[in-house]
């Protein structure tokens, strides 16, 4: 496909069967993940509250992630991007050590933030290249009309990850084609 808006390859007849697929993977997950969450905080009861959460995402996906957004709904909404977090790769696959050594340098470089600013969560590491680098760098170049500055997010946020807004499109799957 040299064209990316060349869409010849899409069939009506393989569309419904498309769709199909991507809601029973979606069920799928939603059907295992949700008691094997229920089943650890029961297991740690009041200890839950001290646990931290952890999923991975490749960049595409991190509005959509499944596993991340059953967290959110098991964990406190305090805890999203404290306890909780979405660490975005570029792999397909995270390896358990890749995930442990992510959640360790994060909390790691709080300990940093804190010793030497005076916040807990200022050296968090995507954080500070997604503030700070894009930000100034996009605020410098607005004043030449040629990029869109990242908007800024207060420190110690906890908003999802996701897209909160609303927009057109489909917002389901029986909305889809």
């Amino acid at each position: 496909m040299d064209n990316p808006t060349d869409q010849s390859w899409r069939s009506p007849m393989l569309a419904p069967y498309l769709k199909l697929n991507v809601a029973w993977a979606a069920q799928t997950q939603v059907a295992h993940w949700m008691p094997v969450l229920a089943d650890w905080k029961a297991v740690l009861g009041s200890d839950w509250d001290k646990a931290y959460g952890a999923s991975n995402t490749i960049y595409v996906a991190r509005q959509n992630n499944i596993l991340f957004s059953l967290l959110a709904q098991f964990f406190a909404p305090d805890a999203i991007n404290d306890r909780l977090l979405l660490i975005e790769t570029i792999s397909f696959t995270t390896t358990p050590d890749e995930m442990l050594a992510s959640l360790t340098r994060i909390i790691g470089d709080r300990s940093v933030g804190s010793l030497f600013f005076g916040n807990y969560h200022l050296m968090d590491f995507e954080l500070m290249g997604r503030r700070c680098a894009r930000g100034d760098y996009c605020r410098k170049r607005q004043t030449r009309n040629d990029a869109v500055p990242a908007p800024l997010v207060p420190w110690g946020s906890k908003q999802w990850p996701m897209l909160v807004t609303t927009g057109s499109g489909p917002a389901s799957f029986a909305d889809l084609p």
